[in-house]
């Protein structure tokens, strides 16, 4: 299971550096390890033949739901979409959040969480255990892979507006090492923290861009930021 450094403050970036490359793509992914992330964040989807894929959105603009089409057609459309394989191996050398995409709202919606069995083994077989936090907003899944592995860290992704000192305790009590909130849900950092650092748990907010922020979430005790802009995080803390 991966182990954070409890005195260090760690820059994921969000679907790789995403303010200065496309989203979930391989330069992102370099490219924020080029400018000092820790590690990033990236999103797995599946489609109609069953491949895994990294993608934020349900859709593809002009062609529709990516859970319709192949892996090929979509390649058609979005040239340097990576498989799950694919981005994992851009990824190497940082520790990777895989979100595992399950809105009961989208068209790909998986009530089995098959994808979630599918991206576990994955990691199993290529030896990522010690590298990976597998997080999703849908707390079932999240419960599914803790269900599925206990030597794999988890997080919990809450959406703003949650109460987040509720979430922290429930995702806890669930057996998950991470929770994952909205930096506008982080109304008590420091007493947030502090909680979080009681129970063993890590905290990761998400999306700062705001090298204020960044550094009054460092102040606080976070464990660390997902952020678009992984340059601009480290040079807010003057890493």
């Amino acid at each position: 299971m991966l182990t954070l450094p409890s005195d260090a403050f760690l820059i994921f970036g969000h679907r790789g550096a995403a303010a200065h490359a496309r989203e979930n793509s391989r330069a992102a992914f370099q490219l924020a390890a080029a400018q000092g992330a820790d590690g990033v964040e990236l999103d797995v989807r599946r489609t109609a033949d069953g491949v895994l894929v990294v993608q934020h959105d349900s859709t593809v603009e002009g062609l529709g739901p990516i859970i319709e089409h192949t892996a090929a057609e979509l390649r058609e459309h979005i040239a340097d979409l990576l498989t799950f394989a694919e981005a994992m191996e851009a990824c190497r050398g940082l520790i990777t959040n895989i979100e595992i995409k399950n809105f009961a709202t989208d068209p790909d919606f998986d009530p089995d969480d098959t994808v979630a069995a599918e991206v576990v083994a994955w990691v199993h077989e290529n030896g990522w255990d010690d590298r990976v936090i597998i997080s999703s907003f849908n707390p079932a899944t999240v419960d599914r892979v803790r269900h599925l592995t206990g030597g794999v860290a988890t997080g919990q992704l809450i959406l703003p507006g949650a109460n987040t000192a509720e979430q922290l305790l429930a995702a806890h009590v669930r057996g998950h090492q991470a929770l994952h909130p909205h930096v506008s849900s982080l109304t008590e950092p420091d007493e947030l923290a502090a909680v979080a650092a009681g129970l063993g748990m890590w905290l990761l907010a998400w999306t700062v861009d705001d090298p204020e922020t960044i550094r009054a979430l460092r102040d606080s005790g976070l464990t660390g930021v997902i952020t678009n802009d992984p340059a601009g995080a480290v040079s807010a803390i003057d890493r």
